[in-house]
């Protein structure tokens, strides 16, 4: 049983370990220092040392709540409410106690740098519904989150047979990515355009049913990428990488070939 969750105060060394599957090796790619930012100071000065587990839930809490009014963007609800079909419909699983529906690290980072990415595509944004919590974490991932994710994805696939969906999560959404793909069939899986996980606890792991079409990226100094306990800031900055997966995901949407840099 995972028992300790850690924040250390310094950031992680500037390189990302890419694990693509439409390549055989992933590549080690550099990445630019950032400059310090209101959300990357919030992280940096913030993070409390040698948390309990059942103690971190509050901490986690506290430090969301204040990223919320720079990220916004935590709650996106296209398919729940019904809106008219998109060419695009990303399916996103949040962190582990992240608040809404997207959370604050990557989900709202994703969903724009894909716009970016396919200027002037209509796109459709549907964060899973569920606990997230840390309980969830330490099984594997939450089996609500499993539920949520495949009721959406075979949702959007009914009403929208044409839409190419994004399969995506953070952390815990990664392992709730993991699970569905396990849970769908092999034909609702063969659907999907493309999947991508941020600080994946199942990194190791390629993504049953979605070989060519993942980009799993880890920062090379974060345990959960490792299925850890501990919470680094290299957990905790993967917004940063979202123009890279947003570019990965305009590829696969518009059907071009992606493999090494």
């Amino acid at each position: 049983m995972k028992c300790l969750v850690h924040f250390v105060s310094l950031l992680s060394s500037a390189a990302v370990v890419i694990h693509g599957l439409p390549t055989d090796n992933p590549d080690l790619v550099s990445r630019q220092t950032n400059p310090l930012n209101p959300f990357l100071s919030i992280i940096t000065n913030l993070a409390p040392v040698n948390l309990l587990v059942d103690g971190a839930a509050g901490d986690l809490t506290n430090l969301e709540g204040l990223l919320v009014p720079i990220v916004g963007g935590t709650n996106q609800t296209d398919l729940a409410t019904g809106k008219p079909c998109a060419q695009i419909t990303i399916i996103f699983a949040r962190g582990t106690t992240e608040p809404g529906n997207m959370g604050v690290f990557a989900g709202p980072q994703l969903v724009q740098a894909v716009k970016n990415a396919l200027p002037g595509a209509s796109i459709n944004v549907q964060g899973v519904e569920y606990a997230a919590s840390i309980q969830g974490y330490l099984a594997g991932g939450g089996s609500d989150g499993t539920m949520s994710m495949s009721n959406f994805i075979n949702q959007a696939l009914q009403a929208c047979p044409q839409t190419k969906i994004v399969m995506s999560g953070y952390s815990q959404g990664g392992q709730v990515v993991h699970n569905t793909a396990k849970a769908l069939d092999a034909n609702t899986m063969a659907k999907i355009n493309s999947v991508v996980i941020f600080g994946d606890p199942q990194s190791q792991t390629p993504v049953t049913g979605a070989q060519g079409k993942t980009l799993i990226i880890c920062h090379p100094d974060d345990n959960i990428c490792s299925d850890g306990d501990l919470i680094l800031p290299a957990h905790l900055t993967y917004g940063f990488n979202s123009p890279q997966a947003g570019e990965f995901v305009g590829k696969m949407a518009n059907g071009t070939t992606v493999g090494r840099k």
